[in-house]
C-alpha cells in the first residue's frame, strides 16, 4: 500500500496536461530573444543600406555632371549632391560633406546644407591619395599625366556621410562610435 503523498506524485507524473504551457514559457523568451536580435540587425542593415543608397546616387549625379566640375559650377553641383543625400536618408543625425575637386564644398547636418570652400581651385586636376575620409589632395598636377601612386591626375569629388546609431544588442561590427559610415570618391576627368 502507498502513502497518499506518493499517489498524488505518481498522478502528476503521469498527467500530461500542462505540459505544453510549461514548454511555452520556457521557450518563449527565447523565440523574442531571437526576434528581437533578428530586427535589431534588420534595422541595421536597412540603414546601412539607406546610407550607402544615398551616397551611391550622389555619385552617380557626379559622374553625370562631370561638366560642372568646375569653379562656375562647382558650388552647385556641391549644393545638388547634398540635397540628393538629404533625400534619401530622413534622419536628422546625418552628416554629409561633399568636395568638388579641392574646392567646393558642401555640408549637410541634418537639417540644412552650407556651402563653403574656394571655388577657384575647382579648375584644377589632382593626384589624391587616401581614402574619402583621410583624401590627401596633393599638389596641382596637369590633367591626364601619371600620378606618383600610379593614378592619372584629374578631377575629383569626395563623399562622405555617416549617420547615428545606436544599436538594441550589438554593433555586429558595422557600427563604429555610434555611427555609420559611408564614402565614395568619383573621378570625374
Amino acid at each position: 500500500m502507498s502513502s497518499p503523498v506518493e499517489n498524488r506524485w505518481c498522478r502528476l507524473i503521469e498527467d500530461a496536461r500542462g505540459i505544453a504551457a510549461i514548454e511555452f514559457a520556457l521557450v518563449a523568451p527565447l523565440f523574442a530573444l531571437i526576434l528581437a536580435g533578428s530586427l535589431d540587425l534588420g534595422l541595421l542593415l536597412f540603414s546601412r543600406f539607406q546610407l550607402e543608397a544615398a551616397v551611391s546616387d550622389s555619385a552617380s549625379y557626379a559622374m553625370v555632371h562631370t561638366d560642372q566640375v568646375d569653379s562656375t559650377n562647382g558650388d552647385d553641383l556641391a549644393a545638388k549632391m547634398a540635397t540628393i543625400i538629404a533625400g534619401g536618408i530622413a534622419s536628422s543625425e546625418t552628416h554629409a560633406e561633399i568636395v568638388v575637386n579641392n574646392g567646393a564644398k558642401a555640408d549637410y547636418d541634418g537639417t540644412k546644407i552650407k556651402l563653403s570652400g574656394a571655388a577657384s581651385q575647382s579648375n584644377s586636376c589632382y593626384c589624391p591619395t587616401g581614402g574619402a575620409w583621410t583624401l590627401n589632395w596633393g599638389g596641382v598636377r596637369s590633367c591626364g599625366t601619371s600620378c606618383p601612386g600610379g593614378t592619372i591626375g584629374g578631377k575629383y569629388v569626395v563623399i562622405t556621410v555617416k549617420q547615428a546609431y545606436a544599436p538594441l544588442f550589438t554593433s555586429y561590427g558595422m557600427v563604429k562610435d555610434g555611427f555609420l559610415y559611408a564614402s565614395a570618391v568619383v573621378q570625374t576627368k
